[in-house]
This record gives C-alpha cells, sequence and structure tokens, in this order.
C-alpha cells in the first residue's frame, strides 16, 4: 500500500527480526516521473532478483513554477485555496504513475508495493527513505538512458553521487543505466580483481546464512596449517577453486535456510489464522450473550410496564363509572333547560346559515376582484416593460413585430441559421426585400434580456463607417436585426472556410487600420468612452468589399467608461465568457477593464493577421520567439509578398500592443494610428471579392418609394476623420 509522508518523518524505534527479515528481502527500485526511462531499471531488478519482495520508491519533488496562460508564476503567489488545490493535483498525477509502475509489474506476474515522501531534494529524499525503512538492497539509475555507453563506469547522475556518499554501509545499491549494470557496493562504485575484493563478494554471498562464520574459522585454521612459504607456492587457480567450492556450499545452505523460513512462515500464518478465528468467535459468543442479557432485561421491564398499565386502566374505569352517574343525576335535574337551550341552539342554527350563505358571496365577490386586479397588475408591468425596452431603442431604429420575425425566419428554420453563440441563434432573412442577419437572443434569462438592451442601447446611438449597422429590433422576440454581410468573419476568412480565397497583405493592413480606427472611436466617444472588451476575429465582420465591421457588444462588453476614470471593474464575469487568447493579462490578475485591454487584443489580431495562426498558437508558441531576424519565416505565405519595412513595423507595433504590463502598451489614436495611416497608401485600391455589384450601395439605403439612394457625409470623431470618409448611413 502506497504510503504518503509529507516533509520529513519520523525515525522508526527498534523492529522485530521477522521485521528485518522482510526488509532484507525486499528489493527497493528508485523511479522517477518518466516511466519509459525508469522501466528498463525496474525490468533489471526483476530479472536479477527473482522470487524477492518488490517496492516501487519515489520521492515527490513539489513543482516551484506554475505553467498558466500568459507565462509561469511562482506557486508562492498563488493563494492557500489554489496551491492546496494545485498541490493535491500534482500528488494525484504522482500516485498515477506509481499505479502504472504497480500495474506493470502485475503484468510480469511480480507483486509489487509502493512507498512515496515528498521533499524538495531528491537525493535527500531517498536517503530518508533509506534510514526510516531500514533498505539493505536498492536499485537506482546511474545516469540518464541518453548518457548509456559501453565505456561507462562512473556515475553520471548528482542525486546519484549525493546517495552514493550518505548511504549507511548497511545498504547496498546498484546503479542501473538503460537497462544495464554499471557499478554497484556499499559506498564507492570502483572494482578491482584481486583477493580483497574476491572475498568481500564471497562474504555478501553467504551473509544471513550462518555460513560466514564457519568459512572464516576454516580459513584461518588453513593460515595456521601452512607457512608463509607453502602458501607463496600456492597457485592463484586452487585459491578459485575452494572459493567457488565453498560458495556452492554456501549457496546450498542458503537455499536451505530459504526453505526452512518458508514452511515456517506458512505454519506461523496457520496458527495465527487459527488465533484470529478463534479470537473472532469468543467476541461473537460474548456479544450473543450480552445481547440475550439486554432481550431478556428489556423483556421484564415490558412485563412490569404492562402490569403498570393495566392497574391505570382499572382505576380509569372505576372513575369513569363514577362520573357516569353523577352525569345521569345531573342530566335528570336539568332536562327542562336543556329543552330551553334546545329551542336557542335550533334559532342560532338557522341564523348561521343565512350568515354563511352570505359570507361565500362575499367570498366569491373579493376572490374576483383580486383576480381582476392581479390581471391589471401583470398587463401594466408587462406594458411598462415593452415601453422600457422600446424607450431604449434610437429613434431611426425600425421595431419589427413577433410576427415579421417568425414570417421572415419561417418559424426559426435550422437551414437557415449562418450561426449560435452563448446566448441565441443567428438567421439569414430578408426584411422588405433586404438581405438581413436576425439574432434572437433567449429572452428567458436575464443574461439574454441585457444583452439585447445593450446592443440596442450602444448600436442604436453610436453610428460609424467600421461598427455592425443595426437596423432594427423586436422585443417581443428579444430580436436584433442587422446589415447582412456576405464575407462573414474575420476568423472564417483567415481559415478559409468553404474554400474561400485567402485575405492578400493589402486587405490585412486595411482591416487593421479600419478596426484601430473604429476603436479609438469607441474609446472617444462621448459623454462616456466605451470599452468593447471582446475584440476578437469571430466579433470582426466582413462586408463586400472585405470592409471591416465590428459586432458582438454583449452584456458585459458594452462598459462605460466615467469621466474621472479609465478603468472599470468588473465583478461577476467568469472566464469562460471571454476567448483567453485575446484577453488582457492585467484584466485576469485584477478585474479592472480599460481602453489598453482593447488594445492587447488588437496586438493579438495584428499578429494573426500577419502569421495567420490562431490565437492559441500566437501566445503559446510566437508571441515569444517572433523578432526582426526571423520575421519572414513567420508571415503567413498565402497573404502574398508582404513588404519586409511595412510587415516589421506592424510586427514591432503588435508586439508593444501585447505587452504584458499596461504602461507598455501604445496609445490608438497617438502612436498606433501615426504608424498604420501611412500604410493606407499601399492597399488605397479596394479589394474586390466578388462581383461588381458589391461597389453598389446595400438595398436597405434606397429610399422605399423613390427608389434614391439617400447619402450622408458622417465622420467617426474628430481622431478618425481622415479614416472615414463619405459612407451611406441608414436613418
Amino acid at each position: 500500500m502506497a504510503e504518503w509522508e509529507a516533509g520529513t518523518s519520523s525515525r522508526r524505534g527498534s523492529t522485530s527480526r521477522g521485521a528485518e527479515e522482510d526488509d532484507d528481502d525486499t528489493v527497493y527500485v528508485a523511479v522517477g516521473k518518466d516511466f519509459e526511462e525508469n522501466k528498463l531499471n525496474l525490468v533489471w531488478a526483476i530479472e536479477n532478483f527473482p522470487g524477492k519482495r518488490l517496492c516501487i520508491l519515489h520521492v515527490h519533488q513539489p513543482a516551484k513554477m506554475i505553467h498558466l496562460v500568459g507565462g509561469k508564476f511562482p506557486a508562492s503567489r498563488l493563494g492557500q485555496h489554489e496551491l492546496r488545490e494545485f498541490q493535491e493535483l500534482e500528488r494525484n498525477i504522482m500516485l498515477k504513475i506509481l499505479d502504472d509502475y504497480v500495474l506493470f509489474c502485475g503484468q510480469l506476474d511480480v507483486h509489487a508495493d509502493k512507498v512515496s515522501i515528498e521533499m524538495d531534494d531528491i537525493g535527500k529524499g531517498i536517503i530518508e527513505l533509506v534510514y526510516h525503512y531500514h533498505i539493505k538492497k536498492l536499485v537506482m539509475g546511474a545516469a540518464a538512458n541518453k548518457h548509456y555507453s559501453e565505456e561507462m563506469m562512473d556515475l553520471k547522475s548528482k542525486k546519484a553521487k549525493y546517495v552514493q556518499l550518505r548511504v549507511p554501509r548497511s545498504c547496498q545499491i546498484w546503479y542501473i543505466c538503460n537497462g544495464y549494470l554499471i557499478c554497484e557496493g556499499d559506498s564507492t562504485c570502483s572494482t578491482t580483481n584481486g583477493y580483497r575484493d574476491s572475498a568481500s563478494f564471497m562474504q555478501q554471498k553467504t551473509d544471513g546464512s550462518g555460513l560466514e562464520l564457519e568459512l572464516h574459522e576454516v580459513s584461518l585454521s588453513e593460515e595456521n596449517s601452512y607457512n608463509l612459504d607453502q602458501l607463496e607456492e600456492s597457485s592463484i587457480d586452487q585459491l578459485y577453486c575452494q572459493l567457488e567450492c565453498a560458495m556452492l556450499e554456501a549457496e546450498k545452505f542458503k537455499k536451505q535456510a530459504c526453505e526452512e523460513s518458508l514452511r515456517r512462515g506458512e505454519a506461523e500464518k496457520t496458527a495465527i489464522k487459527a488465533v484470529r478465528r478463534a479470537t473472532a468467535l469468543e467476541s461473537l459468543y460474548a456479544k450473543e450473550l450480552r445481547c440475550r442479557k439486554e432481550i431478556e432485561g428489556a423483556l421484564a421491564r415490558e412485563k412490569e410496564h404492562h402490569q403498570r398499565t393495566k392497574n391505570q386502566r382499572d382505576e380509569e374505569r372505576v372513575i369513569s363509572m363514577d362520573q357516569k352517574l353523577l352525569q345521569h343525576i345531573q342530566v335528570s335535574k336539568f332536562d327542562e333547560k336543556l329543552k330551553e337551550m334546545n329551542d336557542e341552539r335550533l334559532s342560532a342554527v338557522e341564523q348561521c346559515k343565512e350568515y354563511k350563505s352570505e359570507r361565500d358571496k362575499l367570498q366569491v365577490e373579493h376572490d374576483n376582484v383580486l383576480k381582476l386586479a392581479k390581471e391589471l397588475e401583470e398587463e401594466l408591468s408587462r406594458k411598462q416593460e415593452e415601453e422600457a425596452s422600446c424607450s431604449q431603442m434610437h429613434p431611426f431604429l425600425s421595431d419589427f413585430s413577433l410576427v415579421e420575425i417568425h414570417e421572415e425566419t419561417f418559424n426559426f428554420d435550422p437551414l437557415l441559421r449562418i450561426g449560435e453563440g452563448g446566448y441565441g441563434s443567428t438567421y439569414r432573412a430578408n426584411l422588405c426585400h433586404t438581405p438581413v442577419a436576425i439574432k434572437v437572443l433567449n429572452p428567458e434569462t436575464t443574461q439574454g434580456r441585457l444583452e439585447f438592451q445593450h446592443e440596442v442601447e450602444i448600436l442604436g446611438k453610436l453610428r460609424h463607417p467600421n461598427l455592425a449597422i443595426l437596423i432594427g429590433a423586436c422585443s417581443e422576440a428579444c430580436a436584433l436585426v442587422y446589415e447582412y454581410l456576405p464575407n462573414g468573419s474575420l476568423e472564417d476568412r483567415l481559415n478559409c472556410k468553404d474554400n474561400t480565397a485567402p485575405l492578400p497583405w493589402q486587405a490585412r493592413i486595411r482591416i487593421a487600420t479600419e478596426l484601430c480606427s473604429v476603436l479609438m472611436f469607441l474609446h472617444s466617444s462621448k459623454p462616456h468612452g466605451t470599452v468593447h472588451g471582446g475584440v476578437k476575429p469571430g466579433n470582426i465582420l466582413l462586408d463586400a468589399n472585405l470592409g471591416c465591421k465590428l459586432s458582438g457588444f454583449g452584456i458585459y462588453r458594452a462598459l462605460s467608461l466615467s469621466e474621472n476614470s479609465r478603468t472599470t471593474i468588473l465583478p461577476h464575469v467568469t472566464d469562460s465568457m471571454f476567448t483567453f487568447p485575446y484577453l488582457d493579462p492585467h484584466f485576469l490578475e485584477t478585474r479592472e477593464l480599460s481602453p489598453s485591454s482593447d488594445t492587447y487584443s488588437f496586438g493579438i489580431i495584428l499578429l494573426q493577421l500577419l502569421t495567420g495562426k490562431s490565437g492559441f498558437r500566437i501566445i503559446t508558441e510566437i508571441i515569444d520567439e517572433i523578432n526582426e531576424t526571423n520575421l519572414s519565416s513567420f508571415l503567413d505565405p498565402l497573404a502574398g509578398d508582404w513588404p519586409f519595412v511595412q510587415a516589421s513595423q506592424l510586427a514591432q507595433l503588435a508586439l508593444r500592443c501585447c505587452a504584458r504590463n499596461r504602461s507598455g502598451r501604445p496609445d490608438l489614436a497617438s502612436d498606433v494610428w501615426r504608424v498604420l495611416e501611412p500604410m493606407r497608401t499601399f492597399c488605397s485600391e479596394p479589394v474586390q471579392f466578388g462581383s461588381e455589384e458589391s461597389e453598389q450601395p446595400p438595398s436597405y439605403f434606397f429610399c422605399p418609394i423613390m427608389q434614391l439612394v439617400l447619402h450622408l457625409h458622417m465622420f467617426a470623431g474628430s481622431d478618425a476623420r481622415s479614416s472615414c470618409g463619405s459612407r451611406w448611413i441608414y436613418i
């Protein structure tokens, strides 16, 4: 059974001879976290120690650095609850690895136990376990398997060297590398071929069998019988022959002692089982005896209680008979009075019936009034909600009915569904001969209703050429009607969804410029700036000319900034509501949302436009590796031949936007726009991504009566006028 020891375990006291024999027969194999790396050491121990007990030994070293999104964090910076959860997860992984080692031994028909300890230094942990369990035989690695060679004779692992210097002399260690024995010994790995090492080897082979003393006495008698001249004349072959005979005889005695020990162990086990069974029977007999005494006592108490109850009932019967006689006498005296009272009772009953009938009529009228009042209150509340929802709509927005929404979506036909999100689905439809996208939110949830109100409030009041146009809404269905953008989202185009053509580098620069323009407009809008908070490729839509349209203003993303503060604390937002690669790391730590949060998301998207990689790959592989020297290897080849100067400027700008510290990020209006605006000259010609009809204004800009195009020169704001130009606007 695995034993978990936290910190330094206490030393055990004296142990019995049987426990010492078990320790002598147990071979401990030190393993690490890498199963494949340490499997060969375990196989070597099983092959070279047949019939011995195996015990898997492991020292768990807690991690000091935790890998999280955005980099590595010291474990000391976590809270106590989070640190305990992380350490518990590490322990469960360690126990799973030990179970894999035990399962591997089971597949080889070898039973294995496991012991472990938690300590910062692995070498100290092994020494601690050696002293704690009085380990006599230990198998551990001499070096990593990749360092193995046929000429390898010395230890290369620092842990092995540490254990070699501090292990007690009673513990014999075999150092293994790549499944081969490198060296063995108590405290050193140096070996010679002299007589001294051979005698030591014979002494180790005969340890515990009682033959060592006999061999020593024989050796002394032989030394006394021969003089020094005769020893010099004896050959080395004769000495080795004598040693081999002595070793064979010692091995024979050892096997006999082992067999005798096994027989004795079986007898002891049988005796222990018999004693345990006798003890269990005695305990069962004592338990049955106690139960019998308790039952007899309960029966006696029940009899006594029954007798008391019988006597009490007899007394009550006598008292009842006396009371009946007394009542009979009283009844005879009050007959006349009862007759009078009976007459009065009959008259009172009649009067009560009349009162009851009148009360029932009043109750029915009262219930009808309450029901009517409740219906009126519900109707008034519903009308107030509809008026409040409609009052938030901009006067320029169209108010569609529930019937129109159902008709145009064919009762929300799944074949017309073009998108699906966390709070609802999006359908393609035609309203007033105009292709539109209808986003239907879930009105039964608070999130869906609040998201509907935020979308109407923001997109109904703000107008910008690069904001998705909200045509109208339906408060009954909790539906939002947008302009239909045929080229889908930027994420679809970067992934070439439905085999669409890849975006050229000119279009990507123009998309980055337009995205910067609309974010500048949101941050500087009056009277309060707005932080989008959810800028990602899925919320960036593309029109027929690959123009950028920002959308996705949800319940937790449309946040107003006060004039005196440039940050907003977001207390009740869970991480699952955002996409991690585009989320500001500072927001993860402080829950403070500011315009620099949108700047960080803009930097990630800018790197995606350059490399064509996903957001997860950018934060894990690219953001720390890309630089001016290897920039060309990261550029997306599907975008065409990037101009190196502009690509280098965009990469440097993106890395500054993705700075972990907010103070190191550039300002969109003063820094980013100054770099992006000159690049528009490289992509001044509009990119054709469809037929020539896409150059015509959308159908919802035609007057339904005169069929004239409605024009209006509109500017996004003082900071982005040069980028907005003349656009059509829906009114």
